[in-house]
Parts: structure tokens; C-alpha cells; sequence
């Protein structure tokens, strides 16, 4: 029997956190392990048991999202993140993806979307909504003489196709589908495009993908 994705909650209004749970224990595939009503608890509940993914709110207090979300990431790299916010403007995402999150999810979002971020998280290491590239393009174009533009590997053409569907948020199997090739082929592309790349991350790819022309706003 496949294993349920282990969740941890963080957020400080208990009757939201609550809800939460209830809302996730509709799922057979999902299993809240505990909670917590701050960053400071929930990274001394990390140290006795660790999730497979972490659904915490930005604005808490004693330690708000923001820092715990750099100490998991610092303590426990193979723990996924997913931040929520009432807010969902471009610095803010922005500054969570920098800061290591795998996604991203508005507190206004209609249910179904949180088990989906969650089910992608948990299988494709992020959540990478539409939304979100357009919040990323906007930042690459505001700040881009912050940086130095990255120099610009030889893609073939169907690496160039595959680069394109993973900045639409698809999946593997989505891809697959899409371009008519098989998933493991859609793996080795990816693998190259990494190499070619120097990118680290979905992030990074999207990034160098706006740079260099291969999507646009």
C-alpha cells in the first residue's frame, strides 16, 4: 500500500489550523503528523519527527514563516515547504522561492488547489502554478540589471520544448503526454537541460528561461 504524505501545519490562528486539518484528513492519501502555532514550535517539533512537507503561514508570531522557513531549509533540506499568505504579490513569492521554498499557495484558494500543491510537492519536489511564473517574470524584469545575466548554453530544440512545458508548472507525465515522448525520455532531457544550464532547481530553469528569451510575459 502506498505511504501517505506526512504534513506538518504551522500557523498561529487555531481555528484556521484546525480547519486545515480537517480539510486534509478528507484525503486518503494524506496524514497530518502534528502542528504547530509558530515557527519556534514547529522547528522544535522537527527536531523529534520529520514530515514530508511542511504547509506553514507567513505572518506568525514568536518566528514568523519567513525565518523558520530558512532554518528548515538549513536543518532539514529534504523537508518540503509549502508557504500560504493572505497576500500573494511578486516580492513576497519571490522572496519565498529565493529562500528555498517548494510552493506557493494563496489563503483565498479554493480547496481542491492545496491538494494539488500538495500532491505535486510531494511527487515533482514543487508547486509551480501559472500565477507564480508570471510573478517570477515580473520580478526577473524589474531587477534584472541586479544580476549578471547567465550565459547561454546550446539547447537542442526538443530541450528547448521540454524547458518550456516545465515553466508552465507540467508534470513529468505531463509532458509526456504533451510532446508525444515517453517519461523516461522525458527525464533525460531534463538531465541535460540541468547540465546545459548550470541551474539547480524548477526556479533557477524558469529564471534562465525568461532571460534568454525561451518563454516571455
Amino acid at each position: 500500500m502506498k505511504s501517505k504524505i506526512k504534513i506538518m501545519i504551522a500557523e498561529d490562528h487555531a481555528l484556521v489550523r484546525k480547519a486545515l486539518i480537517s480539510l486534509l484528513k478528507e484525503s486518503r492519501s494524506i496524514e497530518v503528523i502534528d502542528e504547530a502555532d509558530n515557527g519556534k514550535e514547529l522547528l522544535h517539533k522537527l527536531k523529534v519527527k520529520l514530515p514530508d512537507i511542511v504547509l506553514m503561514d507567513y505572518r506568525m508570531p514568536v518566528m514568523d514563516g519567513r525565518e523558520a522557513l530558512q532554518i528548515i531549509k538549513a536543518k532539514h533540506p529534504e523537508v518540503k515547504v509549502i508557504m500560504m499568505s493572505v497576500q500573494d504579490d511578486n516580492d513576497l513569492i519571490l522572496d519565498f522561492v529565493a529562500k528555498g521554498a517548494n510552493g506557493f499557495i494563496s489563503k483565498s484558494a479554493n480547496p481542491e488547489l492545496l491538494f494539488t500543491a500538495i500532491a505535486r510537492t510531494n511527487n515533482e519536489g514543487h508547486y509551480f502554478d501559472p500565477k507564480l511564473s508570471q510573478f517570477m517574470a515580473n520580478g526577473i524584469l524589474n531587477h534584472k540589471n541586479r544580476s549578471e545575466k547567465l550565459k547561454k548554453e546550446s539547447l537542442s530544440d526538443r530541450e528547448i520544448s521540454v524547458l518550456r512545458e516545465i515553466c508552465n508548472g507540467n508534470t513529468n507525465k505531463g509532458i509526456s503526454e504533451r510532446l508525444y515522448i515517453s517519461k523516461s525520455t522525458v527525464d533525460f532531457h531534463k538531465g541535460n537541460i540541468y547540465k546545459k544550464t548550470n541551474c539547480r532547481n524548477v526556479v533557477d530553469l524558469v529564471k534562465y528561461a525568461f532571460k534568454h528569451g525561451i518563454i516571455h510575459v
